[in-house]
């Protein structure tokens, strides 16, 4: 019922305690001022703040948001950055990356992990894997190939597109993409598996092909 008074019509009632909750929430409380007026809560903050934290999960956000939002490495050393962390949580200090290097680290290892999840994947794919190709230029004018996989995934049943690669290439011509195909597919071990391949109409992708 308070579920539904809630939602749905935004009444909010307030469970009274019951005696002997009320009793030990007043017991908690003067003990606690009681420490504090000795000056021996630094620990038991501490140790609070410290509960909240987990590395691995303070890690894996940190990459995330390196590589979605595309930023310097030299983040981690930036003190604007760990200032924030540490107003947040004042026990931060112990749990977040202060080198460049170690995030460097900390991103190939996560590249892995999700290739890995990737390959599984189209693995176990219901249907073949479909690949489109392109080649692109990069700013400082490297050849850049992407190569895309599409296919239904075996658990959620449902059409899935998936970055495979994307790597330097030595040309435009058909024979230079296919060697860089070839080793992709391979690492993924989907050469049996493979269905289509799309290019566009260059007439070097008729070799390719």
């Amino acid at each position: 019922m308070r579920k539904h008074l809630k939602s749905k019509h935004r009444i909010d009632i307030e469970v009274a305690l019951s005696r002997i909750q009320a009793t030990a929430l007043q017991q908690l409380q003067q003990l606690y001022l009681r420490v504090e007026g000795s000056g021996q809560t630094n620990e038991i903050d501490r140790q609070v703040f410290q509960k909240h934290l987990d590395k691995a999960i303070i890690n894996e956000a940190l990459v995330s948001l390196i590589v979605v939002r595309n930023l310097s490495f030299s983040a981690v050393e930036w003190p604007e950055f760990h200032t924030l962390c540490q107003v947040l949580n004042p026990e931060l200090h112990n749990f977040v990356c202060t080198s460049h290097s170690t995030i460097k680290v900390k991103i190939e290892q996560a590249f892995y992990t999700y290739k890995d999840i990737v390959r599984k994947k189209l693995q176990s794919a219901l249907t073949r894997i479909h690949l489109s190709i392109d080649i692109w230029t990069s700013p400082n004018r490297l050849l850049l190939v992407a190569v895309t996989g599409d296919f239904v995934d075996c658990i959620e049943e449902k059409h899935i597109k998936a970055l495979l690669a994307l790597r330097p290439v030595a040309g435009h011509s058909g024979e230079a993409q296919f060697d860089i195909l070839l080793l992709i597919i391979q690492d993924f071990g989907i050469v049996r598996k493979l269905g289509a391949v799309q290019a566009d109409n260059s007439s070097t992708n008729d070799t390719l092909c």
